[in-house]
């Protein structure tokens, strides 16, 4: 056989009862050399079995691993510092939360608008910032991390807290004009219907409103809040498709003209029309549609798309883009996982890290589901270069890690050397390996619940 993959090596031998890694280590002899070499570290019961096993390049493999190891803890010791100095510490540099308690007096709309930028403050703090309706204020939290998207929403409206409505102010029209444009982008997807003509102008000035439906909100936005005359000058501006442009003004010269537009919009938002249009094309435009969906304020169907799937699967390069959105359905991340990860670079699954780091996915879902066995395992053990063994395999997957080795695999040497054979080419999941592995060799047990 072929070198044994080393992700594959360290996380079987963390896994295998302690008693029999000495017989496997002797058993596989010179062909786990290679891996050994690869390892960043060896666990602990490997590295003494090999110590006890006394085969000289296994021994060598292991103490070039450590032997690196120590080198590296060595460079990050301390800073060098010339005889005669002492290394002082750095001074303290107060930070935002520190500075809150002593922000000046509430009045002074100097303190106010530095307490605006800061990323720490509670609910508590956020809302009676709010509650100030100024706008200076107001401008500097849409700049921050801190408001959601309905309070953008509101913000971009020109509604103050006591339920007025108004044009939104200029320091915020100012940020829009000035942001730079992927920020802008995404604060104004919250407001695209807001009907406000300054945000209106924003908007067609600077973002291409990819969709029909993102126009048509746009453009009825305007309409309802202030008539027919500022859509044209808004249209005027924009940069739309000469069929969109010419369908508006048609509408403008009908007196029924808004209802026209308003039954076209709600045309192109049902979600069936929605899901017809994320399928079709090709591999390089479905991820932007989705994105030309969310940019132009839209909202992504799961439910119909999750019934799509379950009748015919989805393209892959969509799937794979949805699966990157924070509220994409567990049923889709796991159908993800069941049709195969890619083998080697962490870039390709960028949607499964996301999702593992936020808990829309467990180490649990990666052992049951996740395809082929090799990536699921070097995911589980952290020895993808991505993912950590003290946050995903801990806990309850590791415990049924367990459960099923011991049940397929126990204290068999044979089934466990067959196990890490065939990790490199098999493309089921973990369970099934481990099945299968004890099937080979007379598996003592039934299917595991």
């Amino acid at each position: 056989m072929s070198t044994i993959d080393p992700s594959v090596v360290k996380a079987v031998f963390t896994l295998a009862d302690a008693a029999i890694v000495p017989v496997l280590v002797d058993r596989l002899g010179e062909e786990l050399g290679a891996a050994l070499r690869s390892l960043p570290s060896v666990p602990g019961p490997l590295a003494d079995a090999v110590r006890a096993g006394g085969d000289p390049v296994l021994v060598e493999a292991v103490e070039a691993v450590e032997a690196r190891a120590d080198r590296s803890d060595s460079a990050a010791v301390r800073p060098f510092a010339p005889a005669g100095f002492a290394v002082q510490a750095a001074p303290s540099i107060p930070t935002p939360a520190d500075a809150g308690s002593h922000d000046p007096a509430p009045h002074d709309p100097v303190a106010r608008a530095a307490r605006a930028a800061r990323t720490d403050l509670t609910a508590e703090e956020l809302d009676a910032l709010l509650d100030l309706d100024d706008p200076l204020v107001d401008a500097r939290l849409f700049a921050g991390p801190v408001l959601d998207r309905t309070e953008r929403a509101r913000l971009l409206a020109g509604v103050r807290r006591d339920g007025t409505v108004g044009p939104v102010p200029t320091a915020l029209t100012d940020l829009l004009w000035a942001a730079e444009l992927g920020r802008c982008a995404r604060w104004l997807a919250a407001g695209m219907a807001s009907g406000d003509a300054e945000v209106a102008r924003i908007v067609v000035n600077r973002l291409p409103l990819r969709t029909e439906a993102g126009r048509l909100r746009l453009i009825l936005g305007v309409w309802a809040r202030h008539g027919r005359d500022e859509v044209r000058r808004v249209l005027a501006e924009a940069h739309f498709p000469a069929e969109a442009r010419a369908e508006i003004e048609e509408a403008l010269g009908r007196h029924d003209g808004r209802a026209v537009l308003d039954a076209r919009l709600a045309e192109s938002e049902v979600p069936e029309h929605i899901v017809e249009f994320l399928c079709a094309g090709d591999d390089s435009e479905q991820p932007d549609r989705v994105d030309g969906i969310l940019d132009d304020g839209g909202t992504i169907p799961w439910p119909e798309l999750i019934r799509a799937h379950r009748t015919t699967s989805l393209p892959a390069a969509l799937h794979a883009r949805l699966a990157e959105l924070p509220d994409c359905p567990n049923e889709l991340l796991i159908a993800l996982l069941a049709e195969g990860l890619p083998q080697s670079s962490r870039d390709d699954r960028p949607w499964l890290h996301a999702a593992l780091a936020a808990g829309r996915l467990t180490g649990a879902d990666v052992l049951d589901h996740a395809r082929p066995a090799a990536v699921a395992l070097s995911i589980l053990a952290g020895t993808d270069g991505r993912t950590s063994p003290d946050r995903w395999a801990s806990g309850a997957p590791r415990a049924r890690a367990y459960l099923l080795a011991d049940r397929h695999l126990g204290t068999d040497v044979e089934a466990w050397i067959v196990a890490l054979r065939l990790f490199p080419d098999f493309t089921g999941t973990i369970p099934e390996l481990l099945a299968t592995a004890g099937a080979v060799t007379g598996d003592r047990a039934g299917a595991v619940g």
